[in-house]
């Protein structure tokens, strides 16, 4: 059974499965804020955080500068591709006319020859305030093959004002130019584009909230399995779903919102991501904490924020090198696996008492004594299940570790025992042994 696994990596295991649930619901909730071709030509679309971010990394690189208008285009091997924009004026810019008397310029332009990079970048850009209005073209031409494979595939990102667009495309040496957009500049902001930072921030916020309820949900049933109760109880199932949908929202829209306001910062917009998968983490952590007996709250919050530190990293590399799509999904992945790995490392590095039930030769799961006591007996709600059809009644026992004591109240005969390691109970069928840490 999986559940015999250690419990770091059981937990890490349902926390990635929880999240690849929440990600195949979110993924259609995205669609919502993928901008239509009408946005796209009236400039209403707006940054969203959970496209691709690798962009700032490479053009903060290379020096990139940027203004009202930026075009820049980024591919994955050494051949060598030229990014193209015909301004109002009919002017081209490109390689061989860096800068027009409109005044774009082409500033970024690599591939031309050695030393050739598997991770390049071109930009061309107008500072502020000198953007001419009217109409634009974006091109992508194949320049030169020096040994990758053909086609190559592109992303070109088009920024306007604080509006952000991304395309695709692929080309191949030899092929003639490939336009890849044309848009209008100048065009006052419709009340809708006021909007759009608003949307974005809600969407994703209910993205992230499908990923913690997931997370949160796996946890649950993974630490109701080990102590052999049913999966999910009626009780836990409306704080999962209420803490979960808030974690999510607070956790998404504090991306979003950060992120778009870093976004004219290169790579700083990245800390958004960082920062709101730090939050998710450690509120999921504390919920874990009222779940799993005895996890400090502290520790259990740490722990979660941490997981979501490294889910926050492990996204920002995947999504540099996979389809925004398939970098979401490993990324959740990742994010769902490191906060339940450290959340039960949480719990075994904070333990100093304990019972071990052994469930069979080969089989057991260790619980956490403090000074919440553990209740044994026939209660869903009990952290140690006994069955009700054995003659144990709902609360058969209490156990606690308190200055540096073990204590059991016993229900059922209404006396007091103060339990030492190595003793071991015979409950029914189970055996239960009493650890300290010592």
């Amino acid at each position: 059974m999986l559940s015999n696994l250690p419990k770091p990596l059981f937990f890490g295991l349902l926390g990635g499965i929880g999240c690849a649930m929440g990600w195949l619901v979110g993924e259609p909730v995205l669609l919502t804020i993928r901008p239509s071709q009408q946005q796209i030509e009236s400039g209403e679309a707006s940054q969203v955080l959970v496209f691709n971010p690798e962009f700032n990394r490479r053009l903060k690189r290379e020096g990139a500068q940027s203004g009202d208008i930026q075009i820049s285009l980024m591919w994955n091997n050494i051949n060598d591709l030229d990014l193209h924009c015909l301004d109002p004026a009919g002017e081209e810019i490109f390689f061989q006319n860096k800068r027009s008397r409109s005044g774009g310029e082409l500033d970024v332009d690599m591939n031309v020859g050695p030393p050739l990079s598997n991770e390049p970048v071109e930009n061309i850009y107008w500072a502020s305030g000198t953007a001419p209005s009217g109409g634009y073209r974006i091109g992508v031409h194949h320049y030169k093959n020096h040994g990758a494979a053909d086609p190559t595939a592109f992303k070109v990102a088009l920024k306007t004002g604080n509006q952000i667009q991304e395309f695709t495309g692929e080309v191949s040496s030899g092929d003639n130019l490939l336009v890849v957009h044309e848009f209008v500049s100048g065009v006052p902001p419709s009340l809708a584009g006021k909007k759009g930072s608003i949307l974005p921030a809600a969407v994703v916020g209910a993205w992230t909230s499908l990923l913690a309820i997931g997370l949160a949900s796996a946890l649950t049933y993974g630490q109701n399995v080990m102590l052999r109760k049913p999966p999910l109880s009626k009780r836990q199932i409306l704080p999962l779903l209420g803490g979960g949908l808030l974690a999510g929202l607070l956790a998404g829209s504090i991306s979003q919102v950060v992120f778009t306001s870093l976004a004219a910062y290169g790579s700083l917009a990245g800390f958004g991501r960082i920062l709101g998968w730090i939050v998710l983490g450690g509120i999921l952590g504390y919920g874990m904490s009222h779940v799993i007996p005895n996890l400090p709250r502290m520790k259990a919050m740490l722990a979660g924020a941490a997981g979501g530190f490294c889910g926050a990293l492990a996204f920002l590399v995947a999504v540099a090198a996979l389809p925004d799509f398939l970098a979401r999904l490993l990324g959740s992945v990742i994010l769902g696996a490191a906060i339940g790995l450290m959340i039960a490392w949480a719990e075994k590095l904070a333990r100093e008492a304990c019972l071990i039930v052994h469930w069979g030769p080969q089989e057991r799961t260790v619980i956490n004594l403090g000074e919440r006591p553990v209740v044994l007996g026939s209660s869903n709600e009990a952290e140690l299940y006994l069955p009700k059809e054995k003659g144990f009644p709902p609360i058969a026992a209490l156990v606690t570790f308190r200055e540096g004591k073990i204590q059991m109240e016993n229900k059922m005969t209404n006396t007091n025992h103060e339990l030492n390691s190595g003793n071991k109970l015979q409950l029914g069928e189970l055996l239960v042994e009493v650890r300290t840490d010592s």
